[in-house]
């Protein structure tokens, strides 16, 4: 969970903004804060609009006016062309977008882009043609301050030598979505209850909020608990973070960590790693959690993966 810095160019009297394509011909001009494998999310004046990845065809990066490309045809977002502004084209599968940079996989491996860099992320053989001049600027976002947030603390990966946790999975089925966090029984893999996190202020406190009073995912309370994320090489799964969360106003949100100004409290966790060609498969192991609300986030997204853990029955 983090915070988007959000920046607004003005040059020659003219305004820039952002413009995403969709597959549809359809055009949203604003600022693109955040992304991932599954969503955009664009500041357009004073909304924040949220676009399915898989239904864009081409994102642009700050110009006063877009032409849409020249193929319409829907493109699966592992099948992009990151194009600089140099010229050079970068076929590869769309990761994330963040305030500074576009993370862009290449052959398996994740590779960082600044955004200043990146003139347009399209669908694998769409073109883009020239902007045409425009007759009046389009409609974008006024400049804002960065939010002042701390960012999450990376857990702390200790591991007790007098526990021995349950291994990796092997020869069971692999997480379909790259990223995901999957709660693992020992047999099956179930996805936790993706959502996605807000960012709320109580007077001089910063918290994230996420709907709904409780994860529709319920696991029984136990000694160790494993979940299972599959992410490219080059990806640290330290920078997912387990979050416990508490229940107010129909609404489960983060807590502040005790004595620690500005940062919130999390849960550690041991990981364990099993290599694949081109992934690597994670485990994560948490030990004695007890009953509440939980949710996994990774640090370049707002994406949480929620769970709840209930007593066991008999106690």
């Amino acid at each position: 969970m983090r915070s988007a810095l959000l920046l607004v160019l003005w040059a020659g009297g003219r305004l820039f903004a952002d413009v995403v394509t969709l597959n549809d011909g359809r055009q949203v001009s604003g600022l693109v804060e955040s992304g991932n494998t599954q969503e955009l999310h664009i500041k357009t004046g004073d909304q924040s609009q949220t676009v399915d990845v898989h239904q864009v065809l081409a994102i642009q990066f700050g110009v006063s006016s877009a032409a849409a490309p020249a193929s319409t045809k829907a493109i699966p977002p592992e099948n992009r062309t990151l194009i600089l502004k140099d010229g050079t084209r970068v076929a590869g599968k769309w990761w994330s977008i963040d305030a500074s940079q576009v993370h862009f996989l290449v052959n398996n491996q994740l590779q960082h882009y600044a955004r200043s860099d990146v003139s347009a992320v399209t669908s694998g053989d769409a073109t883009l043609p020239p902007p045409p001049a425009p007759s009046s600027p389009p409609a974008v976002p006024p400049a804002q301050s960065p939010a002042a947030t701390a960012k999450p603390q990376p857990p702390t990966l200790q591991r007790s030598p007098a526990s021995r946790p349950p291994a990796a999975p092997s020869g069971v089925s692999q997480p379909e979505e790259i990223g995901a966090v999957y709660f693992w029984n020992g047999r099956d893999l179930t996805p936790l209850e993706r959502v996605q996190a807000v960012e709320r202020k109580r007077g001089s406190t910063q918290y994230w909020e996420i709907p709904g009073a409780q994860s529709r995912v319920r696991l029984e309370e136990a000694s160790a608990l494993a979940f299972i994320v599959r992410l490219p090489k080059g990806v640290n799964p330290a920078s997912y973070s387990l979050f416990p969360l508490t229940t107010a106003n129909g609404s489960r949100q983060t807590s502040d960590q005790p004595g620690r100004k500005g940062g919130l409290m999390t849960w550690p966790f041991d990981i364990q790693t099993n290599n694949e060609s081109g992934y690597m498969t994670y485990a994560f192991i948490v030990k004695d959690l007890p009953t509440g609300e939980y949710s996994f986030s990774p640090s370049n997204s707002n994406d949480g993966y929620c769970f709840g853990v209930d007593s066991s029955p008999g106690q």
